[in-house]
This record gives C-alpha cells, structure tokens and sequence, in this order.
C-alpha cells in the first residue's frame, strides 16, 4: 500500500515537459532558432524551427528515437486538445518528419499555442502507427520569437516573395 502511494505521488509531482528555446549560429552565419518540448514519453520531440540562411526556411517537426524511414512525402495528423485532425503531406527523411508549407505551419502554430496538448499521429516506414503526445506551450512568446526571426507574424500566412527577376 506505501509503496503504491509513493508511485502515485511521484507520478503526480512528476512536472510536464517544458518548452525550451535554442538560438545559434554555426561558422558559417547560419542562424537557426526554435521551439521544441519532448513528448510525455520521454523520448518524442515537437519542434517549431527558423534556419535563416540564403532564406529563411520555418518548419515544424515531429522527431522520434525510432526511424520513420526515409521516402516520398507521406500524411501526418495533429490534433490539439483531442479534437480533429489536421493532415498535411510531411517530408520523411529519416529519424524524423517536417513540414515547410506556410499555410500548413500558420495553422498548426496558431492552434498549438491556444491548446493545452497536441499529438502528432503518422506510421513509419512499415506502415505501423507511430504517435506521440505534447504539452503544449503555457504562451505564445516563444513561438511568435521563433517565427518572427524568419518573417512570420503568428496566425497569419506570409506573402510568397517575389519571382526572381528574368523568371518572368
């Protein structure tokens, strides 16, 4: 019975992953910035991302210790605080998955900063389910700094940049 109720009291005292923030900038003048919390499995990560190299590249991932696998671009569902899924086409180059549309990353970003949880749904590369649940972030500030050093303002979908001149 004691030792039943210390198991519960270390589950209850146990703190929900917090969302940390990294700033670099390798040798060669690349900066790159996020967002990211582990999951409640101790092992998952949810990452809000701006490298700002040539151009600045915003993308959200879903990293877990387990290959994916690596192939064509393949559908990932988050849902926020249990409700219904949002699919986008993600990239799978390996461990982890992203994605870079600027519509895609409007949306998913202003839901997780107005939820309390988030969980990523996808499969690997033999088709079995791979999930993973988040906390999600207590503000939006470090989602709106990350976004914000690659030209993002939050709940809103940057313009695309000009073409190129002579693309025309």
């Amino acid at each position: 019975m004691i030792a039943f109720l210390l198991l519960q009291a270390a589950a209850v005292s146990a703190p929900a992953p917090a969302w940390k923030l990294a700033d670099r900038t390798n040798p060669t003048g690349v900066r790159s910035i996020s967002a990211s919390v582990t999951g409640n499995d101790g092992l998952s990560r949810l990452v809000v991302k701006c490298d700002v190299g040539s151009e600045p590249i915003v993308s959200i991932q879903f990293i877990q210790p387990q290959p994916l696998g690596s192939g064509a671009d393949k559908p990932v569902a988050v849902r926020f605080d249990g409700g219904p899924a949002f699919t986008y086409n993600w990239q799978f180059p390996g461990t982890g998955t992203y994605i870079t549309d600027s519509e895609a990353i409007t949306k998913l970003t202003t839901f997780l900063v107005k939820s309390k949880t988030a969980r990523v749904e996808t499969t690997n590369g033999a088709d079995f389910a791979v999930q993973a649940n988040f906390v999600a972030p207590t503000s939006d500030a470090m989602i709106r700094q990350v976004l914000g050093v690659c030209g993002y303002t939050l709940g809103v979908v940057p313009t695309p940049p000009p073409p190129p001149k002579g693309a025309q």
